[in-house]
């Protein structure tokens, strides 16, 4: 693969994974973080490509589903995704804060977009990084995370889902 285009060479998988999928009638959904810029966006290197397979983000089919995860700040990156025509969903972790700021962004991008871009918001998805036993004792307030205080992944989806709840 020395010396070949990695935007092409992500793309080709990404389609080779999405075109097995389809036959089964079922979508792919992959993490955005390698179809952003992070030179130009100065996103960070985990969160955004630094080699170049950005440019993939136009050789991708359409009907990939996009998470796009931020964890630290609310960057704005989603309506990049939907303005390539791409369906994303935002994903927060364990920052309370940024993630009600990344719920209103989704309600804003979804209520101000026109009629191309809105049905690509497709709204938020909580990102869990442990065990689900671990995350429900938390929740249910059986354990507490000291050194984490209130920047847990419980917190965090308590925040967006209390959020959601005020759209009723």
């Amino acid at each position: 693969m020395r010396g070949r285009d990695k935007a092409e060479l992500f793309a080709g998988e990404v389609r080779l994974l999405r075109d097995h999928l389809a036959q089964k009638n079922r979508q792919l959904w992959i993490w955005g973080d390698r179809l952003l810029d992070g030179k130009t966006t100065g996103i960070g290197m985990w969160e955004a490509s630094y080699n170049n397979t950005y440019r993939a983000i136009d050789m991708i089919p359409k009907d990939v589903m996009i998470c796009d995860w931020h964890y630290e700040r609310a960057d704005k990156t989603a309506v990049y995704f939907a303005m390539k025509g791409l369906n994303v969903i935002t994903c927060p972790w364990q920052n309370p804060s940024a993630a009600l700021i990344q719920t209103q962004d989704m309600i804003n991008f979804k209520n101000q977009s026109g009629k191309v871009m809105k049905p690509h918001f497709y709204g938020m998805m909580q990102t869990v990084w442990s065990d689900c036993g671990s995350f429900l004792d938390g929740f249910y307030g059986k354990t507490k995370d000291e050194k984490a205080g209130n920047n847990t992944e419980w917190n965090c989806f308590r925040a967006m889902y209390d959020k959601i709840g005020q759209l009723k």
